[in-house]
């Protein structure tokens, strides 16, 4: 369930992601940020990715490729990643 203009519900991000080992802190950020903490999917490392407030009901397109990238979601993982 998508929304309209390359939104995406928050919590259904969050729960794909939490499959993925990427888990939601709402109190690791500065300010009305989270952050997404978890494993880079290619390097292993550990990574952050803050999100303001305004993107915590739904996410933004933009927002979603900075996960991506911040997190080496390739292939299957992103392609199936809202099926």
């Amino acid at each position: 369930m998508a929304s309209s203009h390359g939104l995406k519900p928050f919590r259904r991000v969050r729960k794909r992601l939490k499959e993925l080992g990427i888990i939601w802190n709402p109190t690791s950020g500065k300010g009305s940020h989270g952050s997404f903490i978890g494993p880079n999917q290619k390097t292993g490392s550990l990574n952050a990715f803050p999100l303001p407030r305004s993107q915590q009901r739904e996410i933004n397109a933009d927002y979603l490729s900075a996960i991506r990238r911040r997190f080496g979601l390739i292939g299957k993982d992103w392609n199936d990643f809202f099926d």
